[in-house]
């Protein structure tokens, strides 16, 4: 029999053994740097400014990795949702060249820092899939195959046939493409851990701790905080994605960015049998707007608001959830995996995302605000750039320039 969805269970997979004392540094002097924002890029850009020997304080207003860093489903992807042919058609052979040597140092980095630093974040490398549901889709894997091979990616095409072999639980998809080197982990985890070690080379950080003025200009600002607390600091990076407009005094941010709300659920422990035949992979679906993954003994399964009026955009609620899309994940489930559906959703959450018009994140200096920078609005892929977003961010601050080709096209600048 068929479980249902447990509607009274809104915290991610992630949260339910993440008890822990809470961080409490110290703050009342002057800092070289503040970050304001305790998700992947706030606690990426305080892990490079503190190995580099920065002072620098990360403030965040309720515990680390609490919105969207949290509440993913854990993927460490290479590339973004659109397929490598789009992002050929749309950028160019020499910027989608950049983009995604980018993002592969990215993934490469976050990966050597995890086993560096012995962080306990449950990574895995073990490969993703990109599945086709439809001729047209495929087409486009097969075309992405081969200019990714071109480039030297180690990528592979597969057929239906192929597809069935790799994934024998699934149904009606047509075609994939397998990218060996992509890895599933634990997001809390490894935002909680980074900070950690950030925190062993100097940093200080306060949660519970949001900031709710920031006076003062470039070498000289002065933050306060809810909890009464202030700090003074040079300069300023704002990391709050979907929040960041809300602190920035120019009202750039406000017409940049806009927050779109996604939606994940994890099922009941499915048997043995079935965990066995489902491969650690991160895996997506229908240009990657459905994506999913094996979590223990678990499946998570995200998606489906573009299915829905509106497409969740708009939104900064991540305390409940749209019934239709959980809805509408389960019918997709039921589609294709039809012996995992049977075990119903234990659970369903949503998370807070922030988008620009041209899918890129804002990584640098803030037009107009001399010493404040951005390092936010990851279109839904935080963890393909915000890891190497952060040290970007740190080269700008001790050079004024970052020497990565892609930089250049994260630029907030490119909308004023």
């Amino acid at each position: 029999m068929t479980k249902q969805a447990n509607k009274g269970r809104h915290q991610p997979l992630w949260h339910a053994n993440a008890e822990r004392e809470r961080l409490d540094d110290a703050i009342s002097d002057t800092c070289d740097v503040v970050v304001i924002g305790g998700g992947v890029a706030g606690a990426s850009v305080t892990y490079h400014a503190a190995s580099r020997g920065l002072d620098v304080v990360l403030l965040e207003a309720r515990e680390l990795a609490a919105r969207a860093s949290g509440r993913n489903d854990g993927q460490i992807l290479l590339g973004l949702g659109e397929h490598y042919n789009r992002l050929v058609s749309q950028w160019g052979n020499v910027e989608a060249r950049a983009l995604w040597r980018f993002i592969d140092e990215n993934h490469e980095d976050m990966l050597a820092v995890i086993e560096d630093e012995g962080l306990a974040c449950a990574a895995i490398r073990a490969g993703g899939l990109r599945l086709a549901e439809a001729e047209t889709e495929a087409r486009e894997l097969r075309e992405s195959a081969e200019l990714l091979a071109a480039e030297g990616v180690a990528a592979r095409y597969l057929d239906a046939a192929e597809v069935e072999a790799a994934l024998p639980l699934s149904r009606g998809f047509v075609a994939g493409l397998f990218l060996e080197r992509e890895a599933i982990f634990d997001p809390l985890r490894f935002v909680v851990e980074l900070t950690q070690r950030a925190r062993s080379k100097g940093a200080r950080v306060r949660e519970r701790a949001e900031v709710v003025r920031i006076e003062g200009e470039a070498g000289a600002f002065e933050l306060n905080c809810s909890d009464g607390s202030s700090i003074e600091a040079r300069t300023i990076v704002h990391a709050t994605s979907a929040l960041a407009p809300n602190l920035d005094r120019s009202g750039f941010l406000a017409r940049t960015v806009f927050p779109f709300r996604g939606q994940i659920l994890a099922t009941h422990r499915l048997d043995a049998a079935l965990r066995a035949a489902m491969p650690n992979w991160a895996m997506s679906s229908n240009f990657c707007y459905e994506y999913f993954r094996m979590h223990g003994e678990r499946l998570t399964l995200g998606g489906m608001r573009w299915a829905v009026p509106g497409e969740e955009t708009g939104i900064v609620d991540d305390s409940s959830v749209n019934e239709e899309v959980t809805r509408r994940l389960l019918a997709w489930l039921e589609a294709h995996f039809p012996e995992v559906a049977r075990f119903g959703a234990e659970m369903t959450w949503t998370g807070i995302m922030a988008g620009t018009k041209d899918g890129l994140p804002l990584v640098g200096g803030l037009p107009g605000r001399p010493g404040e920078y951005a390092c936010l609005a990851f279109n839904g892929y935080g963890m393909s750039f915000a890891y190497l977003a952060g040290a970007t961010i740190v080269d700008m601050l001790e050079d004024g320039r970052s020497d990565r080709a892609a930089a250049a096209m994260f630029r907030p600048s490119r909308f004023a």
